[in-house]
């Protein structure tokens, strides 16, 4: 057999292999008809630890499987949700100071954003990010306040790590009096979360934007919520996220099942009457993100079956009968 006639061969392994390899993305993203799907990952949106009663400020562990925190350098900056086992969502807007992934991990499956130093169980679960994925709409201002990232390794599953659910459309949340907000940041204006740094929750509702509007064009600050913006509070004040809570998931529950419909965005001050917080829309963004993890999982053949072929091509000489 000739050298042409073995690379030929070769060659058609190697398309074989490349597009069977296309055929089997991460499994826990994909599944029959997903991509005509309303989620964007299966299975999500569960958890082992039920909900305590309304009002509760320390969180549980396990409450919030999907909570994470994103830290530069090691040290936490804002929050994050896990979506699946390679890819975070988060605020566009914490990445004023540094945009180069290498100063940048997300930390798993831990109710402190301090653990231990003799926590080593915190450090395995400290997954390093790959790339950082901005809205292309995102241009600095307060819209299109999201970013998705890329982890360099899989995210090992858990009790108490676990991807939330997101949906094309989160209308149906609209006005429900019931979902969370977490995070880590102060608990009140200028108060910042004290030791041993618990996961704080807090119950809010999702307002509608006309109400939301209407709030907000109230004496002494106005400003127009529009494009992919969702409010989340009560108008009375009280219960909201604050800083250093950035892009951290808003969460509302449905049928057994847990979906994010906000990542925390900006807000005037923290829990201020007329002025719930605001979060950046995740539905809005549902195609965007749906794309970045679909062509993420297009493998390429691995470098030893490149090798194999090259090895093969260079002997083939060698091959030929005398």
């Amino acid at each position: 057999m000739g050298a042409p006639v073995v690379a030929l061969l070769l060659a058609q392994l190697l398309v074989r292999v490349e597009l069977e390899m296309q055929a089997w993305p991460e499994q826990d993203t994909m599944f029959a008809g997903f991509e005509n799907s309303s989620l964007l990952t299966w299975p999500c949106g569960r958890r082992a630890i039920g909900t305590r009663v309304v009002g509760g400020k320390d969180a549980e562990l396990g409450r919030w499987p999907w909570q994470g925190s994103l830290r530069i350098w090691g040290s936490h900056s804002c929050g994050a949700s896990l979506l699946n086992r390679r890819w975070v969502l988060t605020a566009a807007h914490c990445f004023e100071s540094s945009t180069d992934p290498f100063v940048w991990t997300v930390q798993f499956g831990e109710l402190s954003s301090e653990p231990a130093i003799w926590n080593l169980q915190a450090y395995r679960n400290r997954y390093q990010v790959e790339r950082i994925v901005m809205s292309p709409r995102y241009l600095g201002a307060v819209s299109n306040d999201i970013a998705m990232l890329r982890l360099t390794s899989s995210v090992t599953y858990t009790k108490y790590i676990q991807p939330i659910c997101v949906l094309t459309s989160s209308a149906e949340f609209q006005n429900r009096t019931d979902c969370w907000v977490t995070g880590w940041g102060e608990i009140k204006e200028g108060e910042d979360l004290p030791s041993p740094y618990t996961l704080q929750e807090v119950q809010v509702g999702v307002i509608n934007t006309t109400m939301c509007n209407y709030l907000y064009s109230q004496p002494y600050f106005s400003h127009n919520i529009w494009g992919d913006m969702i409010c989340a509070g009560f108008a009375q004040g009280g219960k909201d996220a604050c800083f250093g809570d950035s892009g951290g998931p808003l969460a509302c529950e449905k049928k057994g099942l847990w979906y994010q419909v906000g990542v925390v965005s900006w807000g005037v001050g923290c829990g201020r009457p007329n002025r719930p917080g605001v979060y950046t829309n995740v539905s809005m963004h549902f195609k965007w993100m749906q794309k970045l993890v679909a062509r993420s999982n297009i493998h390429r053949p691995c470098s030893w079956l490149l090798l194999l072929v090259l090895h093969l091509l260079w002997a083939a000489p060698a091959l030929q009968p005398a």
